[in-house]
């Protein structure tokens, strides 16, 4: 006999089905668990469905990136990120909601403060990586590149400053 699902299903419980995956193998037996209430539906989706409020401006400080030597690796799939750049997303993801910040719904603008020494002598290399970590944290939309990247010296001790505008309203 052939059936045109994979297994057979039994539930002679609501909350208990068996499942038969092949003639001659031992039955599974699943448990279902109870169904939870369900979070308010807000018909939003993305960014606009976070809990954060939308902000105009916001100012975070951030760990320095690893200098850009050692953001990727070539690996014979192409380039990876590195150890060390994932530690430093994953700490500085960290640091970064810890301050609590909100989001930035549209286009934006993105300017630095960076302390001046040797990993902040390229300012270009610290765009990809601040982008990453914002997107990563939900402050801004994936995919997103800053409208507008002004980057200076002076940054209190070894931190970066940055500062998220929003470029829509400009």
């Amino acid at each position: 006999m052939t059936l045109p699902a994979p297994f057979r299903v039994f539930s002679p419980f609501s909350s208990t089905s068996i499942i038969v995956p092949r003639a001659g193998a031992r039955p599974l037996r699943v448990e279902t668990v109870k169904p939870r209430a369900a979070l308010p539906k807000t018909g939003q989706f993305g960014l606009s469905a976070e809990p954060r409020p939308a902000a105009q401006a916001i100012t975070l400080t951030v760990p320095t990136p690893p200098p850009a030597s050692v953001l990727y690796v070539p690996t014979p799939q192409g380039l990876v990120r590195s150890e060390a750049y994932e530690d430093w997303l994953d700490q500085a993801a960290r640091r970064l909601n810890a301050q609590k910040p909100g989001r930035i719904g549209a286009t934006f603008a993105l300017e630095i403060a960076a302390p001046r020494n040797s990993r902040t002598r390229q300012f270009g290399a610290l765009e990809r990586p601040l982008v990453e970590l914002l997107a990563r944290c939900r402050i801004i939309r994936r995919g997103l590149s800053p409208e507008k990247f002004s980057a200076t010296y002076g940054g209190a001790g070894s931190e970066l400053t940055l500062t998220v505008r929003d470029h829509s309203a400009a």
